[in-house]
């Protein structure tokens, strides 16, 4: 700079005050050399006062450099004592700011709070106590925050604001809605646009929708709406609300952080296609990256849900461009580590497991944990347990997500009992490392021990939960239902209606497997009366639901009552009946002997339904099975006529048919239709399975 230049002529560039100010003007012009340069001026000064000291560190702070700022402020310490060198409370502040941007500095944090306070410069100062708050809400302990904020004599706007981001920014939204309250309502401040944005951003973590609603009515009326748009349109997709975002942002096209808005709100409400859609018609898709290149993440999901493999394929592309442009590893670690997941993830939804592997053996040197993990869910997801399993045992570190991942894949490719043998594997610790299972890992294994009927290594596991998740038998939904679904499987009802009714929480699969519980077990009546209870609380039934309580009516021989319920799951929850809906229904007019009525349905069924490809092989069997039941040789006849014509459940309907004659004592029609299904070349059909848990004592 020219006047550097002459101040140097001059012999006044070592003055404090002069340096000070040159140390300002390189600084804040940004260049890169303008740190270096600053911190030459500094050290040449022989005689430093305070504000030269304030000025560096500022500097530092200001260009994301805390750890020098630190240093500078460590080194200013350990200077001789005369007064120049004294902090004040504005170089305290500072480095709280510093602090406040490096979490792992949070002990010098405590102990620059507790220098100030022996300085006597808290609680006398609004700008150092709303420093040090914002330091501790950033540091990841907001109850420390709010202690500062609670002992402030006196508080202004800013450190309202600071508290209520500190809560909202640490997960305690309820906690930072209530502190916004009370500024508003209580204490009688005017929010600012900083303070209604934090708070919608709360109201968007909590999707309080109606509080949202509130608080735009609130900037409507104030005159902050043309500033506050994107964090309404936040707000609103958050919510749920999309189509009230969408309105927002009309006329919002050439905002990329309106861009950024719109394409995670899609992706949060899965409203993948309109995320693909929307991107494809910017003209300038690199600008949504350069604001942020994290948007790589919900590109690369709703390819993922979409199996849209050239659109993935596209976005990897751009990422490939992007990195090669930028430099990888500008990236902060953690993003690279999520994109890279990410990135494997779709390639293994979309089927493409080489790429998958690519990425995998490719993206960092020394795969992230998270990386294994992904891959060997994408195996799982395309059923090669194998390759799965050999992963798994390849991995230097197993945390509980990849025990939890292989158990629930051996269980979900039918192979319950070598899931439950890795599950007893994990809690063996033969690998040197103690791994607690989480909700989702007995969750895998209760679903495990439900398929093979095994009630008391259910039990078992149901007491390691109790040992160590507290309640979470009755807080986690999951986990009550996984419990409820054992205990309902292994005919223990009395077990699975405790479990039920300590749940604090139950959501319509829950509801629905104690209502098929009792169904499948002949106590249609109990089923039924928690059916209405269910209603009665407002729980919406699904189609599910509705199979379990059409299975009660025929179990109970409840005919009317069935169909009355068949009519209230078309008229006013709007369900389209499904094959095992129909298929109940038949069996419940077959059961009571109404043959004729139940033929006429299932003809109207046929042409009405079924001729829209849907498969109509269940319902014909059941028919058939009511002919069995009955007696009736010629309906019975017909019917397996019609079953064989649509090539159904072929094995099944002559077995049934050589069966009715039999039981009609037409042994001749009973011989020959054997002799036919013979012929037909699938004698040996599947065979039957039952499972006993049968405990020996020798």
């Amino acid at each position: 700079m020219n006047r550097h230049a002459w101040l140097i002529k001059l012999g006044l560039d070592t003055n404090p005050a002069i340096a000070t100010r040159l140390i300002n003007d390189y600084t804040s012009s940004q260049t890169p050399s303008s740190l270096r340069i600053g911190r030459q001026l500094f050290d040449q000064v022989p005689y430093k006062d305070t504000v030269l000291w304030t000025s560096l560190i500022s500097a530092y702070t200001r260009c994301n450099h805390p750890r020098k700022a630190l240093q500078l402020f460590s080194l200013m310490l350990r200077q001789p004592d005369p007064p120049t060198y004294q902090p004040n409370h504005f170089i305290f502040a500072t480095v709280a700011r510093a602090i406040a941007s490096s979490p792992e500095y949070l002990q010098l944090g405590r102990a620059v709070h507790a220098r100030t306070v022996k300085s006597g410069f808290v609680p006398n100062s609004v700008v150092l106590e709303t420093a040090l708050l914002d330091m501790y809400s950033k540091c990841c302990v907001a109850d420390c925050g709010r202690k500062v904020f609670d002992e402030m004599p006196h508080r202004n706007l800013v450190a309202w604001n600071a508290m209520i981001a500190g809560y909202v920014q640490n997960g305690i939204e309820i906690r930072g809605l209530d502190l916004f309250y009370r500024m508003k309502c209580l204490e009688l401040y005017v929010p600012d646009e900083f303070t209604v944005a934090t708070v919608l951003a709360g109201c968007a973590w909590t999707q309080n929708l109606i509080l949202g609603m509130q608080v735009h009515g609130y900037i409507v009326v104030s005159g902050f709406e043309s500033n506050c748009v994107n964090p309404v349109s936040n707000m609103y997709f958050q919510c749920g609300e999309v189509s009230s975002a969408e309105r927002l942002l009309n006329g919002m096209e050439g905002d990329s952080i309106s861009k950024l808005i719109k394409i995670r709100g899609y992706v949060f409400n899965q409203r993948y296609r309109d995320a693909v859609d929307y991107v494809a018609t910017e003209n300038n898709v690199a600008e949504i990256f350069e604001v942020d290149y994290t948007m790589f993440v919900p590109l690369l999901t709703a390819s993922a849900k979409l199996s849209l493999l050239n659109v993935g394929k596209q976005v990897h592309g751009l990422l490939i461009s992007w990195t090669n442009f930028y430099g990888n590893f500008n990236f902060f670690e953690e993003d690279v580590v999520i994109i890279g997941s990410t990135l494997t993830d779709m390639y293994n939804k979309c089927g493409s497991i080489g790429e998958a592997r690519k990425v995998f053996d490719t993206w960092l040197p020394t795969p992230h944990i998270s990386h294994w993990n992904s891959m060997i869910s994408g195996y799982l997801y395309n059923n090669l347990i194998e390759d799965a399993r050999t992963l798994l045992e390849e991995m230097p570190e197993k945390n509980v997500v990849s025990w939890t991942s292989m158990v629930s894949g051996y269980v979900q490719n039918g192979m319950p009992q070598e899931g439950l043998n890795l599950l007893v594997r994990m809690y063996s610790n033969e690998d040197g490392l103690r791994v607690e299972g989480n909700c989702l890992t007995f969750v895998a294994g209760l679903a495990a021990c439900s398929y093979l009927i095994d009630l008391e290594k259910g039990k078992q596991l149901h007491a390691k939960l109790i040992r160590t998740l507290t309640n979470a038998d009755i807080s986690n939904v999951a986990v009550g239902t996984a419990l409820v679904d054992l205990y309902t499987k292994s005919g223990y009802l009395k077990y699975a209606q405790t479990v039920f009714d300590f749940m604090l929480q139950k959501n319509v699969v829950t509801w629905t497997s104690i209502i098929m519980g009792y169904a499948v077990h002949g106590f249609g009546f109990q089923a039924l009366e928690i059916f209405q209870q269910m209603m009665e609380m407002g729980v919406e039934p699904n189609d599910v639901t509705f199979v379990s309580v059409l299975t009660a009516c025929s179990h109970c021989g409840l005919v009317d009552e069935g169909l009355q319920y068949f009519n209230l799951m078309r008229e006013k929850y709007r369900l389209i009946p499904k094959e095992d809906h129909y298929t109940c229904l038949i069996d419940m007019l077959g059961r009571v002997g109404r043959l004729e009525e139940a033929l006429t349905l299932l003809e109207e069924i046929e042409d009405r339904e079924m001729s829209k490809g849907c498969s109509s092989g269940t319902t014909w069997t059941a028919m058939l099975g009511a002919c069995q039941l009955h007696g009736n040789v010629e309906m019975g006849r017909r019917v397996a006529k019609k079953i064989l014509e649509n090539k159904k459940e072929v094995s099944t309907t002559y077995i049934t048919l050589s069966n009715v004659y039999a039981a009609a004592g037409m042994w001749n029609e009973a011989y020959r239709v054997r002799e036919s299904w013979r012929r037909e070349g699938d004698v040996n059909g599947e065979p039957g399975l039952s499972r006993i848990c049968a405990n020996l004592v020798s």
